[in-house]
């Protein structure tokens, strides 16, 4: 069993987007899991998501919500149990089971390099993946609720992560303490058609010399997962069929 939580958190994103989730994961594993939704507004969302209830969502900005998942027994979920946070904007193109059922160690913390970003240097980690046992995180939460308005707007101004609302991963990155155990780079991908060319170079040079990540609208036969990350990078945009191979 792994308990995957995810964040839906102000009207950016529909529920559409987390029911797709869990339909997604749903076809491509053969693993044990459940789904959580932390939102302020359930409607719209699949019976079988687990819904946990968020009170106030001006308590913390946006994604910045997502730390809370850190906190021991987040949602009821025992201490120990294995956990993955996963942000709700990914697709789902190939069987997972390999990532769901990855032998993680103890007291270690499981992520991927984000091998298509060339800020790596500020934050090497996707803070829209993060695999942990239930409490072994908790030191995340504990820092981060001393001083929330700090760290909410610390990373942007600083200039290591642009506004208005961001840093999260960056504080992920700088405060966990636990050794890190990092899963193969070539599952992973980020699809941003204004960047395509940029992580195609990325892809060549970090992760695969021989194939494209992406090519007429089939991603490459490792790749697993692919983040639709940043502001104006939404699914439903995309024209394009391909789409509708992972997205339905």
């Amino acid at each position: 069993m792994i308990h995957i939580l995810t964040l839906k958190v102000g009207t950016k994103y529909s529920a559409d987007y987390v029911n797709k989730l869990y339909d997604s994961i749903k076809r491509n594993t053969t693993k044990e899991f459940k789904l959580y939704c932390y939102t302020e507004d359930k409607k719209g969302l699949h019976s079988d998501i687990n819904v946990i209830q968020l009170n106030n969502p001006d308590e913390f900005k946006l994604q910045w919500h997502k730390l809370k998942f850190h906190k021991i027994n987040f949602g009821g979920i025992p201490t120990g149990e294995k956990c993955l946070i996963l942000d709700i904007d990914w697709i789902i193109t190939g069987n997972i089971d390999e990532i769901l059922d990855y032998d993680l160690p103890e007291r270690t913390f499981g992520c991927f390099e984000r091998w298509w970003s060339n800020l790596r240097s500020f934050c090497k980690i996707n803070g829209g993946f993060q695999m942990f046992y239930m409490g072994d995180t908790h030191q995340l939460w504990t820092t981060f609720k001393k001083t929330p308005e700090h760290w909410q707007e610390y990373y942007i101004k600083e200039g290591l992560a642009s506004g208005p609302v961001n840093g999260e991963q960056n504080f992920i990155d700088t405060h966990v303490t636990l050794d890190r155990t990092w899963l193969p780079m070539e599952w992973f991908a980020k699809h941003y058609e204004d960047e395509y060319f940029k992580i195609q170079l990325n892809w060549h040079m970090e992760v695969n010399n021989k194939e494209p990540y992406f090519m007429s609208g089939e991603f490459c036969d490792t790749i697993k997962m692919v983040h639709f990350s940043n502001a104006n990078n939404r699914i439903e945009l995309i024209q394009d069929e391909w789409i509708n191979d992972y997205w339905y």
